[in-house]
């Protein structure tokens, strides 16, 4: 993986500009052989400008709905760059999967995107019917700073009454770097995301000091009342330590929480035998969180 990292130049991501890396990303062939799903929903979320992809499982349903949000620093990525892992997601789960395409960094700085992200959660919630699934058996997921966005989500929803069932966070961001956590030097080069690329993803999210206290999401005082959780972390990645303290901030509130830290890199969610072995760690996870029979 690092290897494949460096020959595709995902390590220097910060020497050129966030619009011609994703221009670069567009033009990726597409995959060859998807995973297969009962049905997709290409649209905009009415009265927003907010596209998503919904994924629909085979089957008579109804179907517990969760919202997913792809990683890429804030910056980076798509509703195209992660379509492989809702789709595993939506088969193994056996759950509605809707991938958002919240809008991007530094054209959009925080918190533009997570807010994003809130609202479309409150619709795929208040329109589950519509799409043959429960509203009542709701979760959010994500990776990177997609798995940023599944807490920030958990957070707000549940502080505004809204009850979610399962919250799945894979390698999160959580922390502005401000904290000095210790991962963010023991793995601060040579692996896939260095130190300094996720520095420059954050200048980019928000560079206003006023801003960092609030967007890092682990430093929010109370975490009473939020949903089950399923934190994941890579060994060798700055956001392990912080990623872990944000699993077990959940436990102190005494919120029903799984940890798990892989010997890996960051970004193996779904890919080779341990990415595949964590993608049913977390189907599994959300289908004994919402009660799948």
């Amino acid at each position: 993986m690092i290897a494949f990292a460096e020959k595709m130049g995902y390590t220097k991501l910060n020497q050129f500009p966030p619009a011609q890396t994703r221009e670069l990303m567009r033009q990726e062939p597409p995959n060859p052989n998807p995973t297969s799903v009962g049905k997709i929903i290409n649209m905009v979320i009415p009265e927003t400008t907010i596209p998503v992809r919904i994924y629909i499982p085979a089957g008579e349903g109804p179907f517990p709905v969760v919202s997913y949000f792809h990683g890429g620093g804030f910056v980076l990525m798509s509703l195209d760059t992660h379509d492989e892992i809702c789709r595993q997601l939506c088969v193994k789960s056996g759950c509605i999967i809707m991938s958002v395409d919240y809008r991007l960094a530094p054209e959009n700085p925080y918190p533009t995107g997570p807010e994003d992200c809130v609202v479309a959660t409150r619709w795929l919630i208040r329109h589950a019917e519509q799409l043959n699934g429960l509203a009542d058996s709701a979760a959010v997921a994500g990776d990177s700073a997609g798995g940023f966005m599944a807490l920030y989500v958990a957070q707000k929803l549940t502080a505004e009454g809204i009850s979610l069932r399962a919250q799945f966070a894979a390698y999160p961001v959580t922390d502005h770097y401000s904290a000095h956590h210790l991962s963010w030097e023991e793995n601060k080069s040579g692996y896939t995301l260095t130190a300094e690329l996720m520095k420059w993803f954050w200048d980019n999210f928000t560079s206003n000091p006023s801003t960092f206290q609030e967007a890092s999401i682990l430093r929010a005082a109370d975490f009473s009342h939020l949903p089950p959780a399923l934190i994941m972390t890579a060994n060798y990645d700055p956001l392990r330590d912080e990623g872990k303290a944000y699993a077990d901030k959940l436990k102190s509130f005494g919120v029903d929480t799984i940890y798990r830290n892989y010997e890996n890199v960051h970004g193996f969610l779904g890919l080779g035998k341990m990415g595949e072995e964590a993608m049913d760690t977390a189907s599994n996870f959300l289908q004994e969180k919402l009660q799948i029979q």
